[in-house]
């Protein structure tokens, strides 16, 4: 499998080996090539990469130790431009992981939740004040998937519990919880039942077992509106929320003042970037919304969605972030897909 990346990269968040912005999709380097790709997520200046077999690679800016590099492998500096492991992180296997802004967040197999990066606001628990390593949010367990909004973060337990922390200023925990600044970990107990969680920058959005999509936080751009119908799968931008019904049709709301909201039809797969949005049908992938650093393809705001040329091969994996798109490939065989023609070469 080989991963594509396009978009912002002024720290070289891309892990394409250089700090160039991209707007044709480029070979990432620094993961092994027999290693199967589950997840790619973007934060404010990083990116992270889980593996089906559980291990986690980073890419970008460590000034907050975001990226890790800054305290576990000093003799790096503070930015890798292509992925890497730092040592710590193989001492354990993960099954999730998440950027906020300036934090990572990562769910061990075995259900707990550790946490590097920016600390100001709760991102890591109240009582953590500054990045100090790799350190485990009290009061989580039985953990399976995490989100991060801009400060603020969402964990989802194996009986579909949802849990919060951090920065609630804007209420994006939950109106039990209300607009607090610094928040330790407590369960949203008005979520219900959840089987799905995703964080926009100052809002959360949950997807209960039986398709209900339920909203919290910042109301500034309509996130909070209801969708009326059941969803199967959702994703959130920073101020833009989408979701895909059971007769697989893409619907969003929020934030449409760079054409991020389009409704489409025989979507299989999708997700929101910060201000645009990446969706699959059949073996063609869609961009369309802000599109300042690339990350759409092109060089200018999508106002349609838009089809990606890319490699020959299957298309298996979309990952998105702040400005940035991933696009996981299997090459067909005999097909050359990492070719210069893709932008595959180290700068």
């Amino acid at each position: 499998m080989l991963l594509y990346g396009f978009g912002s990269n002024g720290s070289g968040q891309l892990g394409v080996g250089h700090e160039e912005d991209m707007s044709k999709p480029t070979l990432c380097i620094g993961i092994p090539a027999n290693e199967h790709i589950v997840k790619v997520v973007g934060g404010g200046n990083h990116s992270a990469v889980l593996t089906k077999s559980g291990r986690v690679f980073l890419a970008g800016s460590g000034q907050w130790g975001e990226a890790k590099q800054k305290t576990m492998e000093r003799s790096h500096g503070e930015q890798w431009t292509t992925f890497h492991e730092p040592v710590l992180l193989q001492n354990d296997t993960w099954r999730d992981v998440a950027c906020g802004w300036a934090f990572t967040l990562l769910v061990s197999q075995s259900g707990r939740v550790y946490g590097f990066g920016s600390a100001r606001f709760g991102e890591l628990g109240p009582e953590v004040l500054a990045d100090t390593g790799l350190v485990e949010v009290q009061g989580l367990q039985g953990i399976v998937a995490v989100a991060c909004g801009w400060r603020h973060c969402v964990a989802l337990d194996r009986k579909g519990h949802v849990f919060g922390w951090g920065w609630a200023r804007h209420g994006q925990l939950g109106q039990r919880i209300g607009k607090q600044v610094k928040v330790a970990v407590q369960q949203l107990e008005e979520a219900g039942i959840c089987s799905e969680i995703a964080c926009g920058h100052l809002h959360t959005v949950l997807r209960r077992t039986d398709g209900t999509v339920l909203v919290f936080g910042s109301n500034k751009h309509g996130q909070l509106d209801d969708p009326k119908v059941p969803a199967t799968h959702l994703s959130a931008g920073w101020h833009h929320n989408a979701i895909l019904t059971s007769d697989n049709k893409l619907i969003g709301w929020g934030r449409n003042d760079h054409y991020q909201l389009h409704e489409l039809e025989n979507v299989s797969a999708f997700i929101c970037g910060s201000e645009h949005t990446l969706a699959q049908q059949d073996n063609t992938v869609l961009a369309w919304g802000w599109n300042e650093h690339g990350n759409c393809g092109m060089g200018q705001d999508s106002t349609e969605p838009s089809p990606i040329t890319l490699p020959q091969g299957r298309i298996v994996l979309l990952g998105a972030g702040c400005a940035t798109s991933w696009i996981g490939i299997e090459p067909f065989e005999g097909s050359n897909s990492s070719n210069p023609e893709f932008g595959s070469e180290s700068r």
